[in-house]
Formats: structure tokens, sequence, C-alpha cells
């Protein structure tokens, strides 16, 4: 029987790399809007509604329960920025990125995590952002979801940690993917720049002279969730030289 790992948003970007990675040693559930090839088993859900939220995990948790499946590995991967200034944003705006870039993972985790603890066994990673340490400018709400899903890791490390789970962050910064792009668009008008010269300031950040491609994330990911088996409770950038520390 293949080991299982649930992905959340693995049709496109990121989500997709990570997918490619598991797909040929896991049987693979993916969670998030749209279906992807090469998944065992799909749960539509809109992961920034908090109802939605609480049935898909609900979902999860039966699916796992009839087949006596532990999974071995959780990848919160879903996410996304709506930018905005700290004068203009919404509570509705708050309320988006703060489910699902903080509540959704730790509903999941909270089906997963009893499962693993007693199997002695399992990895879970969650995938923040740069944008968490520190803050950036016209992602006020990303900014603080994503500073607390490292916390919120850091604390269940600590927790599990004893009992053979491991939770980590993956910090992604200046990835070239679609998604990353709109938000870019937005935050460079924010900025009174052009697209093209926001895009190519953050690519000198990098150090590298171009933006990151999401398989570069998604093998640090495979790597923190299947070997890195003295890694636990840290947040590990992928960005070149765009934040260090």
């Amino acid at each position: 029987m293949r080991p299982t790992a649930i992905i959340t948003g693995a049709s496109r970007g990121i989500g997709a790399a990570v997918l490619r990675r598991f797909s040929d040693s896991h049987d693979c559930i993916v969670l998030g809007l749209t279906r992807p090839q090469h998944c065992a088993m799909f749960i539509k859900a809109d992961l920034a509604e908090g109802s939605t939220v609480a049935a898909a995990c609900q979902e999860l948790a039966e699916y796992l329960t009839s087949r006596g499946v532990t999974p071995e590995v959780l990848v919160n991967n879903a996410g996304g920025a709506q930018p905005a200034t700290a004068i203009a944003i919404t509570p509705d705006h708050i309320q988006h990125d703060l489910t699902l870039n903080l509540v959704a993972p730790m509903m999941l985790t909270r089906v997963v995590v009893e499962p693993m603890r007693a199997a002695g066994q399992g990895s879970i990673v969650n995938v923040s952002s740069t944008a968490a340490k520190p803050g950036v400018a016209y992602l006020p709400a990303y900014s603080a979801a994503n500073a607390g899903l490292i916390a919120y890791t850091q604390s269940l490390a600590a927790e599990v940690g004893p009992f053979g789970v491991r939770a980590n962050c993956v910090c992604p910064g200046a990835v070239d993917t679609a998604g990353a792009d709109d938000g870019r668009r937005e935050i460079s008008r924010l900025h009174g720049l052009r697209p093209d010269e926001y895009q190519a300031a953050m690519a000198r950040r990098t150090g590298l002279g171009r933006l990151l491609e999401p398989d570069e994330v998604a093998d640090v990911i495979r790597w923190l969730a299947l070997a890195g088996r003295a890694v636990n409770g840290q947040a590990i950038n992928v960005c070149g030289t765009l934040t260090m520390g």
C-alpha cells in the first residue's frame, strides 16, 4: 500500500509542482477549487471560506477513517494575497486572507495530527511566505496571516515533535507563478511603478537575476517532508537573497 500525501491548492504554480513530486510515490489527496491530474482523491473546497473549510475537513476526516489511512504528509500550500493599503483594507478582505493563509492550514492539521501522532510519524509542511519576515507594504493581512502561520507551525512542532511528527514552514519569495503575477501587478500600481519595473526589481533582489521557479520551491518541500528528519519547527526561505534570516 502506497503512503498518502495531502496537498492543498495543487492545480497550478507551486502546488502543481508539489503534486508532481509526490504523485509517483504517494496516493495524493488534493483539496482546492480545481481538480488536477494524478490525484487519488479530490475534495472541492474554497479554502478562503470558513464554512467550506469546515465541510472539507469533515469530508477528509471521514475519507481517511473509512479507509483506515494515516497520511504520511500534509502540505498546506493553498494561499494568496489581495493587495491593499492599511487604510483601504476591509473586514471581508482581512477575513479572506486570514482564513485562506492561516485558519485553513490549522483546521486541516487538526484532521491529521492525531493519527500521525498515534502512528509515531508524519510530516506537515506549511507554505508561508517571505512576506511574513519582514512584513511587506500593501500586504497587511497576508503578511500577518503568514507570520501567524510560522508561529503556529513552531508551536505545533514543539507539541508533537516528541511523538515523531514534524512541522515546518517553507517561505517562498518572488516565484514566477500566475497567481503571484496578479498580486505583483497590483503592488506595482500601489508603488507607482510599471509591472515590468517592479518585477525587474524583485528579480535583482533574489540575487539570481530572475524570479524563482515553482519546481525550486517544490524540491525543498519534498525534501522537508520526506528527508529532513532532523529539521523541525523551522521556517526555511526559498527566495535567493530576497530575505535572509
